[in-house]
C-alpha cells in the first residue's frame, strides 16, 4: 500500500507542477473498470474447495492519464496503468504509455512518436471496432498474440481533412511490452499498418471502419552464437472491421493469424488463429425519445482459437462467447450485466459459465 501511494504522490505531484505552469495546455484523464462476476458451474473441487457459486469484486484496470500540448507540433502522453501483478498481492502502477509526438511541420498529416506508445492495429480495434475494453480485451490482447504498448518509434500518415478517413503508418518495436520492457536481442520488429474509415461522408455509416496489419520480428528471447534470429521469427497478419449503421446496430470482426519459430531447425514453426466475431443492436431509434431504454444495447461476442493449427486430432481449440445487455446511464459512465462461456474441443475440460457486471467510469 505505501508503494502504491508514494507512487500516486509522485504522479499526482507532477501534474500539479506541469498544470500550474501550462494549465490551459495540460489535460487529465481516468478510467476504472470495477467488475463483479459469479461462477456458475454447479461444482469444481479445486484443492478441495468447492466453486460452485464462487463470486468476487474486482478491479480489472485504472488508468491514469496526462497529456499535454507543448506547442503547435509537440506533445507529450503519459499513462499509468493500476493493475495486478504476480509481483505484488494487491495493485501496482505500472507504466502504460510514455512517449513525445511531433507533427511534421513541412507535411502535417504526417507524425512521428517516439516511446512507449500504443501498438496501432490494437488501438484501432479497441477503439474504432470492439470499443469495450472495459467488458473484455480485443481476441488478439486476450490470447497474448500481441503487446498492446511497445517501446518503439511509429510515422503515421493521417488520411482526409484532419484524419477523417483514417491513417496508416510504420512502426518499429523492440517487440518486447510495456509489461517487460527489456529487449532480449538485438533484432527489431516492423509494423505496418492501416486503419481507414472509407464511409466517413456517409451519415448512415460513418462509424464503420476497415484495418490490417503486417507484424515482422522476433520473439523476445535471447539468442546464442549457435542460434539465428529467424530461428524464433514472430509474424503476424490481422484483418478486422465493423459495419454501424446509424444507431441501429454494429457487425464487427478480427482475424489474427501467428505464426511463430521453435528454434533451430529443423523445428516447426507453430501456427495459431484467432477470430472474433461480434454484434450490438441498440435500441436509441427504435423506443420513443422518453424511453429510459434509449441508451441500452443488446450484444454478442464469439471468440474461436487453436493455439496450434498443426495439432491433430483438434482437441486443443477453445471458444469463447458473450451475450449481455449494456448501457449508458450517465455520462461517462458505462455498464453491462452478461453471461459468458469458455469452451473446449477436449471433450474432457468442461466448459466454464459466468455471470459478469461490468462497468466503467471515466473523466
Amino acid at each position: 500500500m505505501r508503494k502504491i501511494l508514494t507512487v500516486l504522490t509522485v504522479f499526482l505531484g507532477g501534474f500539479i507542477l506541469v498544470d500550474s505552469a501550462r494549465a490551459a495546455e495540460t489535460t487529465a484523464e481516468g478510467r476504472v473498470y470495477p467488475t463483479w462476476w459469479m461462477y456458475m458451474n454447479d461444482t469444481v473441487d479445486v484443492d478441495g474447495v468447492d466453486r460452485g457459486g464462487w463470486n468476487q469484486f474486482g478491479l480489472d484496470r485504472s488508468y491514469m492519464t496526462l497529456k499535454s500540448k507543448l506547442t503547435d507540433y509537440t506533445s507529450v502522453n503519459i499513462t499509468g496503468d493500476l493493475r495486478s501483478t504476480s509481483a505484488f498481492d494487491g495493485y501496482d502502477l505500472i507504466l502504460k504509455y510514455g512517449y513525445g509526438k511531433v507533427i511534421m511541420p513541412f507535411h502535417t498529416p504526417m507524425s512521428l512518436t517516439l516511446g512507449l506508445s500504443p501498438t496501432r492495429y490494437n488501438e484501432f480495434i479497441d477503439g474504432q471496432v470492439w470499443v469495450r475494453r472495459y467488458l473484455e480485451k480485443n481476441i488478439g490482447d486476450f490470447n497474448g498474440i500481441l503487446t498492446t504498448s511497445d517501446l518503439g518509434a511509429t510515422i503515421d500518415h493521417t488520411i482526409g481533412a484532419d484524419g477523417k478517413l483514417g491513417s496508416a503508418g510504420l512502426s518499429v518495436w523492440n517487440g518486447s511490452s510495456y509489461t517487460h520492457v527489456t529487449d532480449e536481442n538485438k533484432s527489431k520488429d516492423i509494423n505496418i499498418y492501416a486503419a481507414l474509415k472509407p464511409l466517413a461522408n456517409n451519415p448512415d455509416f460513418e462509424k464503420s471502419a476497415i484495418g490490417a496489419q503486417l507484424y515482422l520480428g522476433t520473439q523476445n528471447t535471447v539468442i546464442d552464437t549457435s542460434e539465428e534470429a529467424s530461428d524464433f521469427k514472430k509474424q503476424i497478419i490481422s484483418v478486422g472491421g465493423k459495419l454501424n449503421y446509424k444507431n441501429y446496430f454494429d457487425v464487427g470482426f478480427d482475424y489474427w493469424g501467428n505464426t511463430l519459430g521453435q528454434g533451430p531447425s529443423p523445428a516447426e514453426d507453430l501456427k495459431q488463429t484467432a477470430f472474433m466475431l461480434f454484434g450490438a443492436l441498440y435500441f436509441q431509434n427504435l423506443v420513443s425519445e422518453t424511453s429510459p431504454f434509449r441508451t441500452v444495447d443488446i450484444l454478442f461476442r464469439y471468440d474461436k482459437f487453436d493455439p496450434n493449427t498443426d495439432s491433430d486430432p483438434v482437441e486443443d481449440n477453445s471458444n469463447y462467447m458473450i451475450i449481455g445487455v449494456e448501457c449508458a446511464p450517465a455520462k461517462g459512465v458505462n455498464a453491462s450485466v452478461n453471461y459468458r462461456t469458455m469452451g473446449f474441443e477436449d471433450s474432457d475440460i468442461e466448459s466454464q459459465n459466468y455471470l459478469y457486471l461490468n462497468t466503467e467510469f471515466k473523466f
